[in-house]
């Protein structure tokens, strides 16, 4: 039995997306008003995101197969803590050794949360127009 699509969930296609077009204009922005290395550190932060979800989507998808074969192990359980103490080193690592502009850099880190409000709100308003009849008063 097919389902129907539920218009009102963003894709993880459409916030990777929005977050790149919100990542360079936050990044130009602070080339042009702030300083390069803020700039910089704008662009890395929002392609840490970018990454991080990437990885999610992935790690999510290996999770789920695991568990509907029947054999969630130890590697299905440990997938996402692992990945989430990689970003962790990685962030440290870029903020102790490259001395990256903090604030520039999570203001790329949020633009990836602006990105998931706006795409939210885009699926949202996509919704009630694709199904107006399931729109109650």
């Amino acid at each position: 039995m097919l389902e129907q699509m539920n218009w009102a969930v963003p894709s993880i296609g459409g916030i990777q997306r929005t977050t790149g077009i919100v990542a360079a204009i936050a990044t130009a922005a602070l080339a042009i008003f702030g300083s390069s290395a803020a700039a910089m550190s704008c662009a890395v932060g929002a392609a840490l995101m970018i990454a991080n979800l990437f990885l999610l989507t992935i790690v999510g998808r290996a999770i789920i197969a695991l568990a509907q074969g029947g054999s969630a192990n130890v590697a299905g359980i440990i997938l996402a803590p692992m990945k989430l103490f990689l970003f962790v080193g990685v962030v440290y690592i870029l903020i102790a050794y490259t001395h990256l502009n903090l604030a520039g850099f999570m203001l790329g880190v949020l633009t990836q949360i602006v990105a998931i409000f706006a795409e939210t709100w885009h699926a949202s308003a996509r919704a009630t127009l694709v199904h107006p009849e399931d729109q109650k008063a």
